[in-house]
C-alpha cells in the first residue's frame, strides 16, 4: 500500500527538538529546510536570531544544509547569504523538483536527505513525493500570510488521522 503523500514521518514542536544525533546515526547527511515559519517568523527579511541558532546546530551535528523555499529568489536568498547556506528558491512545492535540485547541489543521495518544514500540502508532500524523510515542525509564529491561513483548517483534518 502505498504512503499517503501528507503524512510526515516526524513531528517535532522546533527544529531545536529534533534529535539530529539519532538521525546522523541512522545514516542522514544533509537537512533541507524550509524559511518561513520553519526556521523563521512568516516573510522576515533578515534571519533572527533562531534561524542562526538553528543552522549552527545542524552544522555543529555534521549535517550538509540547504534551504528549500517556495519564497520568490531575492528574499530567500538574501536570507540564505546571510545565514551562508545554499539555497533553491521558488521551489515550487509541493512538486518534489526543488528538492531535488538540492540533493543534486549537495551531492548526496535521497536516502541521505531529511526535509523539515512546517506545511503539510507543500513542504511534507514535497519531501514524500521526492522520497525523503519528512518531519513536521510546528510553526514557528502563529501569525502567517492569509494564504496559509486558509490551509491550515484542512491540515488540521489531516493531523488528525496520525498522532507522533
Amino acid at each position: 500500500m502505498k504512503k499517503d503523500d501528507r503524512i510526515p514521518d516526524y513531528v517535532y514542536k522546533s527544529m531545536l527538538d529534533v534529535p539530529l544525533d539519532e538521525l546522523y546515526q541512522k545514516g542522514y547527511r544533509a537537512a533541507l529546510f524550509d524559511l518561513d515559519n520553519t526556521i523563521a517568523p512568516d516573510h522576515l527579511h533578515e534571519p533572527p536570531p533562531l534561524s542562526f541558532a538553528i543552522i549552527e546546530k545542524l552544522k555543529e551535528h555534521g549535517f550538509l544544509v540547504c534551504m528549500v523555499s517556495n519564497a520568490r529568489s531575492n528574499r530567500a536568498g538574501k536570507i540564505a547569504s546571510l545565514l551562508h547556506v545554499p539555497a533553491v528558491t521558488y521551489a515550487r512545492k509541493p512538486k518534489p523538483d526543488g528538492i531535488f535540485r538540492a540533493i543534486d547541489m549537495l551531492k548526496v543521495t535521497p536516502a541521505q536527505c531529511v526535509f523539515f518544514g512546517d506545511q503539510i500540502f507543500t513542504d511534507i508532500r514535497a519531501a514524500n513525493r521526492a522520497g525523503i524523510l519528512s518531519v513536521l515542525i510546528e510553526p514557528v509564529d502563529p501569525k502567517e500570510i492569509f494564504y496559509v491561513r486558509l490551509k491550515r483548517p484542512f491540515e488540521k483534518r489531516i493531523r488528525r488521522r496520525f498522532q507522533f
